[in-house]
């Protein structure tokens, strides 16, 4: 957890800023971060950390869903908070910093994520050529990575981004107009047909 800047219209500068750290640079607590900003509860019954539910086990485990609800527990509430929701995180703040753009591809999606496709040329060559042990796997896969032209590698790049332009435009996967964006037009003789 870093610093950030609380925007509060009646401070003289706009908001003010909380450390998440004190003085002795020891960590702060959620209560002590949640108290600060005068959103931990007073009264009432006891404010949970955290919401937990019974796993198949009988166990309690984290509540995945308490986070989306946005003040049932400390964890949600501080999560809701706008600084926190707009904070990037640390790595995707170093690398904007040195001059680059981050894109995220949505979770679990690999058809938009190219480096899917490199895997699976890879994957495809270390299969043909494997004599199915463990010495063999260690010296294939390096070759298997190596043999992958970086024209091909942009060709994946470059179907991906047709890919997104499709589901941008609202195209239904595998409708005319997605296949109309997604897809390699041919204009020669050699043409393959869809069918």
């Amino acid at each position: 957890m870093r610093s950030t800047f609380i925007q509060d219209a009646q401070h003289g500068d706009g908001g003010w800023h909380q450390s998440m750290v004190t003085e002795n640079g020891i960590p702060k607590g959620l209560r002590t971060v949640l108290t600060e900003r005068g959103l931990w509860p007073t009264t009432g019954p006891r404010f949970r950390t955290q919401c937990r539910i019974k796993g198949a086990s009988g166990k309690l485990k984290p509540n995945s869903q308490c986070l989306k609800r946005g003040s049932c527990c400390a964890r949600a509430l501080l999560a809701s908070q706008p600084d926190f929701k707009a904070q990037k995180g640390e790595l995707q703040a170093a690398i904007e910093a040195a001059g680059h753009l981050v894109l995220f591809y949505p979770p679990f999606h690999c058809e938009l994520n190219f480096i899917e496709y490199f895997w699976g040329a890879a994957k495809r060559y270390t299969r043909a050529n494997c004599a199915y042990s463990f010495p063999s796997l260690k010296r294939l896969v390096p070759e298997a990575m190596a043999q992958i032209p970086n024209e091909l590698i942009w060709k994946y790049s470059n179907r991906v981004k047709r890919i997104r332009e499709a589901y941008e435009t609202g195209a239904i996967y595998g409708s005319e107009i997605y296949k109309s964006i997604v897809s390699t037009k041919y204009k020669s003789h050699r043409r393959v047909s869809d069918t």
